[in-house]
């Protein structure tokens, strides 16, 4: 029965992340701050897919945690990293205001959770927080801005959770995005749809790579 309910709440959560996503684009494009030109939060139909990846990560994370609160803290960084996913295809932009609100919402939700779930640590939890963005930053300083400083503030959230479960984490996470981003790329030249001077979104990629490593 859990199961059915967090998989209703993740329903909801993945329409309302889409909803929220299409809003802030078209608020980031009336401003003229964007610098992709995608067109994901443009199809109202897509927000059905939206609502059903956020229904069955949801529903992975209800299998995958025993304790409630852990589920619901997960299900932030769910339904957070829908909305930016969506943002930065469309916009490649990963908005300060709402990185920083989730940091600051999921700091002390982590800390509450590792006190109730053994899965769960706080010096894991800082110190995968302190990696992933000196790995960001490192790679952002080589890329010569080619890696904007979005995604280095994104990865303190990612390794939040990340890190709060194991080191190890860090790594599959890390290295699922690099790797499923490479062959993104290699996909769209071979299919002559991007050359070496097009800019491909990696948040997207991270996110999703963090989900995989939290929820596998």
């Amino acid at each position: 029965m859990r199961e059915v309910v967090w998989t209703l709440v993740g329903l909801l959560s993945g329409w309302r992340a889409f909803v929220l996503a299409q809003r802030d684009v078209i608020r980031l494009r009336s401003s003229g701050e964007t610098f992709g030109s995608g067109r994901a939060t443009e199809f109202l139909g897509f927000s059905i897919v939206i609502a059903v990846v956020g229904a069955t990560l949801w529903w992975i994370a209800a299998q995958q945690f025993d304790h409630e609160f852990t589920v619901l803290v997960v299900g932030l960084l769910i339904a957070v990293g829908l909305r930016l996913l969506l943002i930065d295809i469309d916009t490649h932009l990963l908005p300060s205001s709402i990185v920083y609100r989730a940091i600051a919402l999921a700091l002390p939700l982590l800390f509450v959770a590792a006190l109730n779930d053994p899965a769960g640590s706080v010096s894991g939890m800082l110190l995968g927080a302190l990696i992933m963005w000196c790995v960001m930053k490192v790679l952002e300083v080589l890329s010569r801005g080619d890696l904007g400083g979005g995604d280095v503030k994104v990865s303190v959230l990612l390794g939040l959770y990340l890190g709060w479960l194991s080191l190890e984490s860090v790594v599959t996470a890390l290295v699922t995005a690099f790797a499923s981003a490479g062959l993104f790329a290699l996909l769209l030249l071979a299919l002559r749809r991007a050359g070496r001077r097009t800019h491909i979104a990696l948040g997207p990629f991270l996110i999703a790579g963090t989900l995989f490593a939290v929820l596998r």
